[in-house]
C-alpha cells in the first residue's frame, strides 16, 4: 500500500457517491417523518420496511465515507446498490403487488421489521399504523411509494456509476 498514489478517479467519485447517497437517504427518512408527524400520513408495513432500507443505506454510506481503504469503500458501494435494489422491490410491491382492501396484515415487510425489533424500540419511526391501501397516497399526483421507488433508483444509479467507474483503477492501484 505504501507508495500508492490516490487518484481522483479512484477515490473521490466513490466517496462523493456515498456522500450523495447518505444525503438522499437522510432526506428520504426526514421527509417520511415530516409527512407522518406534520401531515398525519400514517405508515404501512411496506413504508416502515422502506424506512429501514433507507436507514441501512444511510449507515452503510456513512461507514464508507469514514473508511479510507478503497476496496472496502467499493464493497460498501456495492452493498448500497443492493440495498437500493431491495428498496425498489419493496416500493414496487407496495405499488403494484396484490394488496387486499383490508390491508396487508403480517406481510414479509412486517416480519422483517419485527425481526429487527425496531418497531418496539423506535415505534415513531418503524411502527406501521396504517393499512397499505391507506398509506400509499398521492403526492403531486404520484403515489408516495412511486416517489420512494424513484428515489431508490437514483441512489442505485448514482452508486452503480461511481462504483463501477472507480473499480478497475482502484483495484489495480492496490496491487
Amino acid at each position: 500500500m505504501e507508495g500508492t498514489v490516490l487518484t481522483p478517479r479512484s477515490v473521490v467519485p466513490v466517496r462523493a457517491g456515498l456522500i450523495f447517497c447518505a444525503a438522499v437517504a437522510a432526506g428520504a427518512l426526514g421527509f417520511g417523518m415530516f409527512a407522518q408527524l406534520v401531515w398525519q400520513m400514517r405508515p404501512c408495513p411496506w413504508c416502515t420496511l422502506q424506512r429501514l432500507i433507507y436507514a441501512a443505506i444511510l449507515l452503510s454510506s456513512l461507514a464508507g465515507i469514514a473508511i479510507d481503504w478503497r476496496r472496502a469503500r467499493l464493497g460498501i458501494g456495492c452493498s448500497v446498490i443492493l440495498l437500493a435494489a431491495a428498496g425498489i422491490a419493496a416500493a414496487a410491491w407496495q405499488s403494484f403487488g396484490p394488496v387486499d382492501a383490508g390491508g396487508c396484515a403480517l406481510t414479509l415487510a412486517d416480519r422483517i421489521v419485527q425481526a429487527t425489533g425496531l418497531d418496539v424500540h423506535l415505534p415513531k419511526i418503524f411502527s406501521a399504523t396504517a393499512n397499505c391501501d391507506e398509506a400509499n397516497v398521492p403526492l403531486m399526483g404520484i403515489p408516495f411509494a412511486i416517489w420512494s421507488l424513484l428515489t431508490y433508483a437514483i441512489i442505485g444509479a448514482v452508486m452503480a456509476f461511481v462504483t463501477w467507474s472507480g473499480w478497475p483503477s482502484s483495484v489495480a492501484e492496490e496491487r
